[in-house]
């Protein structure tokens, strides 16, 4: 359960807070009223690739090591952000902004795998 929660709360957050820096880093900062505004999109639009990245991570959590579960739950974040973007973006969307876009769901990913390890080594098969 402990896992879930961490998936489901601290990963968007850690994943809007790297998009938001991306965007004031290109310029497209709208100050912190927008930073403030848009993060409860951020929750509404991160649950489905949250799930994914929680599912992967779990399937994984005894089976390997945490720094190769880590790195491997960062490119299925990586993935899961640009398909969500892909799907629900209205209008099309150059492919440099969703390649860009895609690590924030990596970092989320990531950081989530990296707080639900505990710190502690698992034991792998």
């Amino acid at each position: 359960m402990k896992r879930f929660v961490i998936f489901m709360l601290v990963g968007p957050a850690a994943g809007y807070m790297v998009f938001s820096l991306l965007q004031l880093l290109s310029g497209k900062g709208g100050g912190w009223e927008a930073l403030a505004l848009g993060l409860p999109f951020a929750y509404l639009f991160a649950v489905l690739p949250s799930l994914v990245m929680w599912s992967w991570d779990s399937l994984l959590f005894n089976r390997t090591r945490i720094w190769p579960r880590i790195a491997t739950s960062a490119v299925v974040g990586y993935a899961a952000s640009i398909a969500m973007l892909m799907m629900w973006a209205a209008v099309q969307v150059p492919l440099r902004y969703a390649l860009t876009f895609g690590i924030a769901g990596a970092v989320q990913a990531a950081v989530s795998s990296w707080l639900a390890s505990d710190g502690r080594e698992e034991k792998h098969i």
